[in-house]
């Protein structure tokens, strides 16, 4: 009998790496090494992120033969994602970065972006770019709402 493989743990603060993609020409969804060195690494400025994940909803059939309902895979809901960076007093920030209704791709590398690691590419669109006011001791923060556009692909970086 296969066993899964033992993972090696490990806390994703100091190792994940976060990108905006701006353009991925392959169909594939591959970036490859010049789509990585132009997009954006915004690990540095990531204060949260939510979201970033789908689901799949079942449908039940039924037949009069049976007692039992067997389901088949639905729908595929794609979860509403959003970053919550660091905002700057200068306004030298995530809003530098993106506007509105701007297209790309978010690469989740939740083990590093190294030759050969894994990472989760996700189609967006940017909803919206908002500022996070508090006057309860918390810093100014901006958070991008983002509309993934399809179902992400796991890859292995070049």
């Amino acid at each position: 009998m296969a066993a899964i493989p033992t993972s090696t743990r490990f806390f994703q603060p100091g190792v994940i790496k976060i990108l905006f993609l701006p353009t991925i020409a392959a169909t594939t969804l591959v970036p490859t090494a010049p789509e990585l060195a132009a997009g954006t690494d915004l690990t540095p400025e990531v204060d949260d992120i939510a979201g970033w994940s789908y689901s799949t909803s079942f449908i039940e059939t039924k037949d009069a033969a049976s007692r039992i309902s067997p389901k088949l895979a639905g729908r595929v809901s794609l979860e509403d994602s959003s970053i919550t960076f660091n905002g700057s007093l200068n306004g030298t920030d995530a809003r530098t970065v993106f506007t509105t209704d701007q297209a790309g791709y978010i690469a989740m590398c939740d083990a590093g972006n190294a030759t050969g690691k894994k990472a989760e590419i996700f189609p967006i669109t940017v909803g919206s770019v908002v500022a996070v006011r508090s006057l309860d001791g918390d810093s100014f923060k901006v958070r991008v709402d983002f509309g993934v556009t399809n179902i992400p692909k796991t890859v292995t970086l070049p």
